[in-house]
């Protein structure tokens, strides 16, 4: 049942954070990149935080919050948000959003890369083969890309070291125990990113950038879609996953991400799907499925179990 429960999830996020990608591209077309994400999470972080208060029962659970555990917020603000995000939505200035999405599919090889190396976690042979199999896929599913002679380095960069920041905070987070319900650490988090952006933009001078006129019915439509849809559930739903299995099966979502980025591409802006993308989505789907079957670990789901999805106390 957690397991097909697990899938749901990894599908229904790689869904919302699929689309998203387009919905980035109208928005930051219009609002200064680092500016719109800030307003973006501190919006999402806030309505959670807000639906912690009002629906939440034991409310000394959230007016009890340690400030380990807004320092825990900080650290995962700075790397998910700050760093991931931050990064991520400046590099797609210089990308096509079904670019943009490719390289940020690399997520789970960093994870991996990181757990083996610094954690020294032992990968099985079917996560491996899982990754190995999720890698070929993208390689396969850049062909579509191979006649763009105008790639800005610029953007790979920026999304190379999102993706990096990502995956180390994926780890942090999945190393972290508490008895707090997920969505007040999942509505820190954005809250506390969120703030960190808008300093950022303002540090860069985004603001002068910023001409309100040019906002029409389309990207704030694109916009609400990105805050109350792809940040507040998204997130959510990501933190539950990283709170019942390992961060690299979490962060699989990013295999299935560009399929979903691709496949909106050829709906809504009318581009070919050639035989690569059909095969890479194919050996992709095989390879999130191999990685999600091998993920279980009865030790530390134990532990996951006990500590119930949070940051530490």
């Amino acid at each position: 049942m957690i397991k097909a429960k697990i899938l749901v999830v990894l599908i229904t996020l790689s869904i919302l954070w699929g689309s998203s990608f387009l919905a980035i591209k109208m928005v930051i077309d219009v609002i200064p990149p680092l500016l719109s994400f800030g307003i973006r999470f501190t919006i999402s972080g806030a309505v959670v935080l807000l639906a912690v208060v009002i629906f939440e029962k034991d409310n000394n659970k959230f007016t009890n919050l340690s400030k380990r555990q807004w320092r825990e917020a900080l650290i995962l603000g700075a790397l998910i948000i700050l760093g991931g995000q931050g990064l991520l939505v400046w590099g797609a200035q210089y990308l096509s959003s079904g670019m943009t999405a490719l390289l940020n599919s690399t997520i789970p090889l960093w994870v991996a890369i990181m757990a083996s190396l610094i954690f020294k976690q032992n990968l099985s042979k079917i996560t491996i083969l899982g990754l190995i199999l999720g890698f070929a896929g993208l390689i396969i599913l850049i062909n579509p890309f191979t006649g763009n002679n105008n790639i800005s380095y610029i953007g790979i960069i920026s999304l190379t070291l999102s993706s990096i920041f990502w995956a180390a905070g994926s780890l942090f987070s999945s190393k972290l125990k508490s008895s707090v319900n997920i969505f007040a650490p999942a509505g820190m988090l954005m809250l506390v990113g969120g703030i960190m952006l808008i300093i950022a933009s303002l540090a860069v001078g985004e603001f002068n950038n910023l001409h309100l006129f040019k906002v029409s019915a389309n990207v704030l439509a694109a916009f609400s879609y990105l805050i109350f849809i792809c940040t507040a559930v998204g997130y959510i739903e990501f933190f539950w996953l990283l709170r019942v299995e390992s961060a690299s099966v979490a962060n699989s979502f990013a295999y299935i991400v560009p399929v979903i980025a691709v496949f909106l591409g050829w709906v809504i802006l009318n581009e070919k799907i050639s035989l690569q993308t059909i095969i890479a989505t194919s050996i992709i789907i095989v390879a999130v499925i191999l990685m999600v079957k091998s993920s279980s670990n009865l030790s530390n789901n134990k532990i996951r179990k006990k500590t119930n999805n949070g940051f530490s106390n």
